[in-house]
């Protein structure tokens, strides 16, 4: 299965400081109630994660596996739009392979999560860059003459300058 790379400007300031105990803690406990609290306390500000619109007040009947990763999910969408994605697309399976280890990392980042209990909605990986990472990876990928990273590295300047993290997922 083609697996496409989406990659977002992320409030990685934000997220630490106000949710990713939270996400931590439901990860490690299989727990979904405090961020259920997260999303109705939120939800204003919230959106669809999988079509960029608002948040609406029925958000549960969106749900399809109604686990810890679903709802973190949609909690997620306050650090970022999810109808704003600068990832490489489709070609990230081949970049991976061909790009030198440095340059390949820079394309995701680390995952959240206790180890055995990761931050996985989509089932095929989820990372996350702070801003410090953020400028790692473009200074890892400002080498790389390749015209699919270029919508990329974009994302990685432009959040470098405004001191954004990055998001991505699968």
């Amino acid at each position: 299965m083609a697996m496409e790379h989406k990659a977002y400007a992320f409030d990685w300031k934000r997220f630490e400081f106000d949710l990713h105990s939270i996400l931590e803690q439901a990860l490690a406990a299989n727990d979904s109630a405090e961020l259920e609290k997260f999303i109705d306390r939120h939800r204003p500000e919230l959106k669809d994660p999988y079509e960029g619109k608002p948040l609406p007040e029925a958000w549960r009947e969106m749900l399809e596996n109604r686990d810890v990763h679903e709802h973190a999910d949609f909690a997620l969408t306050l650090y970022y739009d999810p109808a704003d994605h600068w990832g490489v697309g489709y070609a990230w399976a081949d970049l991976s392979e061909q790009l030198p280890p440095e340059a390949a990392d820079a394309l995701l980042g680390f995952p959240a999560g206790p180890p055995g209990a990761l931050f996985d909605p989509g089932r095929y990986g989820s990372y996350f860059q702070t801003p410090a990472l953020v400028r790692e990876s473009l200074a890892a990928l400002r080498r790389v003459e390749r015209p699919e990273v270029q919508e990329y590295r974009g994302l990685l300047e432009r959040c470098a300058a405004g001191q954004l993290g990055v998001y991505v997922t699968f």
